[in-house]
């Protein structure tokens, strides 16, 4: 006997057909916005972009390309690509803006969305699944973030998935299957001269779901040896040429691994549990269907028509590289949130498979009590969010928070401080609007939902996502000042101070990045033998920027007594890390 179903239903059964163009630019059109809102505004404070930005600008500046520089010494630490493709950029807008230097980075967050989806489309045959997990990978909170900062992780990311979706397209497609290994392995060879050897934490996995699925699929070797050797001739060039030029060039890979595989020991922040459950709020407002995802493979379905076996083997494959991957991201000290931007993906596609599970639910099956909660759940997340809105901002608007520099025992007010001017761009009536949105975004998933219209309830969600990330995005980057460095003018004053001659830095206490950075110069550093050489050399006042305590100050007052100069101090500056004092050694007499 058949089962009569809804036609609404039957239409949530079938897979979506949409032209693959028209589904990269409804992706396109939904990301690239998010990335580029204020790109350019104000100043670089993140500490981890300023560590890429200080190589780019003196790669594009003093011409450091092969090997690129941070303060003038080899950075060894990373490789170049994420310092090439920006600062070429600037030499061909003879600019090293921060609009220009970061938007190479929305590029690539577009590019892993455009991956992701293609991916989905490859595992499930249901571009549904690609689309959705575009989608919800472009609007998520840090993935945001990430695509917006000129920093090692989003290059690496970029490139681990694009070749991600190479071999896999050279496995599982028939036409061109070479050319698609060739790709995949190039890409992860990018990759590795983006950040190193990173993408261990995705192909690892990938590799045991090979093995489990497609041991006995004689291309799959074949594709795994292509991609090994094309990655490796994409890496490998840079890696010999800058070993030939810099003699301590050949320990960056002992530099790397050590890196990756550092074994934590250290509690607090780097607790492995809380990197373990932060994943389902990084993802946010993805959360509740994450944790869906992560029981989906386990669970019976009752879906129609039922997951086929590739569809299963694909939550598998989802599941295997953002669980296990991020076991492995536990072995390095560090525990960072941009460290796991490359499972992000795969989180978005666990999300995608748990929506199509629910687009595909019988409609003659009921909905089982913990299912009713995450939709239940979805729902309400909107509507309180509309409400927080409704109730926080206006009250935030008129307030007058204590400056951060005044406070030093309510946090919440420091937060305040620096995201009024954010908030008061959009003007309460645009909060009013938005919070507004947010309630009937609540309210259409709650019918739409348990009506199991899940196309338009995904829809819905989407566009409560993307409302409710450019708003946040608007306020974070958006802020009159909000942005603005600290570090700026008192960093150009230095300069000043010295009147554009150089300035030097002791032995094990260069300045921090910032400094660097907003002087827009080098500080050499010097042994104090190099620099009473310099002092011996040069008549008239030599300039150095150190701190003003033992065995720095000693060290300079031998040097001056040793040139026959006096110290005079010119200048001081709080780098975040020390308080540094600029110093002249003027001849003695000379003031």
């Amino acid at each position: 006997m058949s089962t009569i179903r809804d036609p609404a239903a039957a239409s949530a059964a079938s897979d979506l057909k949409i032209p693959h163009a028209l589904a990269l630019l409804i992706i396109t059109l939904a990301a690239l916005p998010l990335y580029l809102i204020c790109l350019g505004t104000g100043d670089a404070n993140a500490m981890m972009e300023l560590f890429n930005l200080v190589p780019v600008r003196e790669a594009f500046r003093d011409g450091h390309w092969l090997m690129p520089t941070l303060n003038g010494i080899p950075r060894l630490e990373k490789p170049p690509l994420p310092v090439w493709i920006p600062g070429g950029l600037a030499m061909l807008f003879h600019s090293d803006g921060l609009w220009i230097v970061r938007l190479p980075s929305a590029i690539l967050g577009v590019l892993t969305c455009w991956a992701t989806y293609g991916i989905g489309c490859l595992t499930s045959r249901d571009r549904r699944v690609g689309l959705f997990a575009a989608l919800a990978l472009a609007v998520m909170l840090v993935f945001i973030r990430q695509a917006r900062l000129a920093s090692y992780d989003i290059y690496s990311t970029a490139f681990i998935i694009l070749g991600f979706f190479g071999l896999l397209a050279a496995i599982q497609t028939r036409r061109l299957w070479w050319l698609w290994a060739v790709f995949g392995g190039a890409a992860l060879g990018l990759a590795a001269l983006s950040k190193g050897p990173v993408f261990l934490a995705v192909m690892i996995p990938f590799g045991i779901w090979l093995l489990i699925y497609h041991r006995k699929n004689p291309r799959m070797w074949i594709t795994l040896a292509i991609g090994f050797l094309t990655g490796l001739g994409t890496f490998v060039p840079w890696l010999l040429a800058v070993s030939n030029q810099h003699e301590n060039a050949q320990g960056a890979w002992t530099v790397w691994i050590g890196q990756l595989f550092h074994y934590s020991d250290s509690p607090d922040e780097n607790d492995t549990r809380w990197y373990y459950l932060a994943m389902v709020a990084w993802v946010f407002p993805w959360t509740p269907a994450l944790i869906a995802g992560l029981v989906l493979p386990f669970l019976p379905s009752k879906s129609d028509p039922a997951p086929t076996p590739q569809e299963r083997r694909a939550r598998w494959l989802f599941w295997l590289i953002l669980v296990v991957g991020l076991i492995l991201l536990t072995l390095p000290h560090d525990k960072k949130q941009r460290y796991a931007l490359q499972q992000f993906p795969f989180a978005a596609l666990l999300i995608a498979m748990v929506w199509q599970e629910f687009s595909r639910l019988r409609s003659s099956e009921p909905i089982e009590a913990a299912a009713k909660v995450l939709l239940a759940v979805q729902s309400l997340m909107f509507i309180l969010m509309g409400f927080v809105i409704a109730i926080l901002v206006p009250l935030v608007v008129i307030s007058t928070p204590v400056p951060p520099w005044q406070d030093t025992t309510w946090t919440f007010s420091q937060d305040l401080a620096v995201l009024k001017p954010g908030l008061v761009i959009l003007t309460p009536v645009g909060w009013g609007l938005i919070a507004i949105a947010l309630v009937a975004t609540g309210v259409a998933l709650w019918r739409w939902q348990f009506a199991r219209r899940f196309d338009y309830a995904f829809a819905a969600y989407s566009a409560g996502a993307w409302l409710l990330m450019f708003g946040v995005t608007w306020a974070y980057f958006g802020g009159e000042g909000y942005q603005d460095s600290e570090f700026r003018i008192p960093s150009q004053q230095l300069v000043q101070a010295s009147g554009g001659k150089p300035i030097y830095c002791l032995s094990g206490d260069i300045p921090w990045l910032p400094v660097l950075y907003y002087a827009n110069t080098d500080f050499p550093e010097q042994t104090p033998d190099q620099l009473q050489k310099i002092a011996n050399s040069t008549t008239g006042p030599l300039y150095v920027l150190t701190r003003d305590e033992s065995p720095w100050r000693n060290e300079l007052n031998q040097i001056a007594a040793a040139t026959h100069r006096q110290v005079q101090t010119l200048d001081r500056l709080n780098d975040a890390h020390f308080l540094q004092t600029l110093f002249m050694l003027a001849p003695t007499g000379q003031n």
